[in-house]
């Protein structure tokens, strides 16, 4: 790989300036001249480093990852090669992730853990927010990817379809329906319910179930994670509906699992921005998401 210092040089000012024509001023040189040491890293890595989409001019996911590495090497440029080579692989750099708390300690926790297990230099730090939250995170460039359900329609923003859940009911092994072959939504309500917050897409999804089979319900208490639901059901503080792939991060809760009588899924979805939709972290992380939704 074939990067200079000056290149270096010009992509740092160009990073902290979100900006060629800022960069060219701050260094006193012309505005191509940024812009062409810019697009020669681009080309030699392999990657986007900067959206240009409209009137944008952000920093990519392999952006950040860079601009770290060359903070973390500034006194060897060989580093800074090795770590520019880690990031055109998708085996190095740091990608931030936000998720909705319906799969946070589950598939998205399962997916990064493997892949930082596979790749030592390659990382990942996870958020959780909500829907909206999440979006905004991403639209504001603090999050390099985003795991959320609905499809934001945006033709900035690159949607990958993960997997519909298919949620299951989880009762306390005590339960006096513990022992049946599915449940209905009648049945299910008949005890107070454990849910997700309010602004949780995976709960509005749930009391739409109810609504449509006619079903009032009560709230019993709120937890932030599946995991957390299905914890205080084996407790006996109520019933939730979750996904089944939660019950593998919670073996040893005294639950029953009832496959549910109602129609009941729920998409996921991995979001980026278009412009770092091919940076090879990210093509890991969906490839791992895809691969672990196979197997749950």
């Amino acid at each position: 790989m074939r990067i200079t210092a000056r290149q270096i040089e010009l992509f740092q000012m160009a990073y902290r300036q979100r900006s060629t024509r800022r960069a060219a001023e701050a260094l006193h040189i012309t505005q191509p001249a940024i812009s062409r040491a810019v697009s020669e890293l681009e080309t030699e890595i392999g990657v986007v480093l900067f959206d240009r989409s409209g009137r944008k001019f952000e920093p990519t996911a392999a952006a950040h990852s860079l601009n770290k590495a060359v903070q973390r090497h500034y006194q060897g440029l060989e580093r800074v090669l090795d770590a520019a080579e880690q990031i055109s692989t998708g085996t190095g750099g740091v990608i931030r992730v936000a998720t909705v708390p319906a799969t946070a300690d589950t598939r998205v926790a399962v997916a990064t853990g493997r892949l930082m297990a596979r790749y030592p230099d390659l990382r990942f730090d996870l958020d959780v927010l909500s829907e909206q939250a999440s979006l905004a995170a991403l639209r504001e460039g603090k999050v390099d990817c985003a795991i959320i359900s609905s499809d934001p329609g945006d033709p900035s923003i690159n949607a990958t379809r993960l997997a519909d859940l298919a949620p299951v009911a989880i009762l306390s092994e005590d339960d006096d329906l513990a022992d049946k072959t599915s449940i209905s939504p009648s049945e299910l309500a008949r005890t107070p319910q454990i849910m997700l917050p309010a602004d949780s897409p995976f709960r509005h999804a749930v009391e739409r179930m109810f609504d449509d089979a006619g079903v009032s319900f009560q709230v019993r208490a709120e937890a932030r994670t599946q995991t957390g639901l299905i914890w205080l059901v084996g407790q006996g503080a109520g019933r939730a509906i979750a996904d089944e792939a939660a019950l593998n991060a919670t073996q040893g809760a005294k639950v029953a699992r009832l496959p549910l009588s109602a129609k009941l899924r729920w998409p996921i979805r991995a979001v980026t921005t278009s412009a770092s939709q091919d940076a090879p972290g990210l093509k890991r992380l969906v490839d791992e998401l895809l691969n672990n939704s196979e197997q749950a």
